[in-house]
C-alpha cells in the first residue's frame, strides 16, 4: 500500500509550494509523476518549475502519450501513466484516480486550510481505507 504524506499549504500559491516539494523530492533522487488534471494548469506548472528560482533546476518534461517512456526524473501527466517508472506521486491539481494512484509506493498532496481541505483529507482516508480492505 502506498504511504500517504499530507503537506499542509502553509501559504495561498500553491504552485510556488508544490514546485519546492518537487524539488526537495527530486534531491533526495526520487523519481516523481505530477498529476495536474487539468492541461492549461498543466502547461502553466510545466512554465513555472523552469522559473520559479533562479537557482533552482528541476529536470522535467511535460509528457504526452506520443513520448512513451521518459528518463526525465520528474515527468508532469494528465492522465494516468508512469512513463519514467516513478516510485513517487505528487498530486498537484485535481485528485487522481484511485487504483492507479495505489501503484506509487509514496503519494504527496499540498491539502489546503478549511473546508476545502478537510474535503481532501476525507477523501485520501476513504482511499487509504479502501487499499486496506483490498
Amino acid at each position: 500500500m502506498a504511504r500517504l504524506e499530507l503537506h499542509e499549504l502553509r501559504t495561498d500559491k500553491r504552485a510556488g509550494e508544490l514546485a519546492r516539494l518537487v524539488e526537495t523530492l527530486t534531491d533526495d533522487g526520487r523519481r516523481i509523476v505530477v498529476w495536474v488534471g487539468d492541461e492549461g494548469r498543466r502547461q502553466i506548472f510545466d512554465d513555472f518549475l523552469w522559473t520559479f528560482d533562479k537557482l533552482a533546476f528541476v529536470p522535467h518534461v511535460l509528457w504526452q502519450p506520443s513520448l512513451g517512456e521518459v528518463d526525465d526524473p520528474v515527468v508532469l501527466v494528465g492522465e494516468p501513466a508512469n512513463p519514467n517508472r516513478a516510485t513517487v506521486l505528487v498530486v498537484g491539481d485535481g485528485l487522481p484516480p484511485p487504483e492507479w494512484a495505489r501503484a506509487f509506493d509514496e503519494v504527496h498532496e499540498l491539502v489546503p486550510p478549511g473546508s476545502e481541505g478537510g474535503e481532501r483529507r476525507e477523501w485520501w482516508q476513504r482511499w487509504q481505507d479502501e487499499a486496506a480492505g483490498d
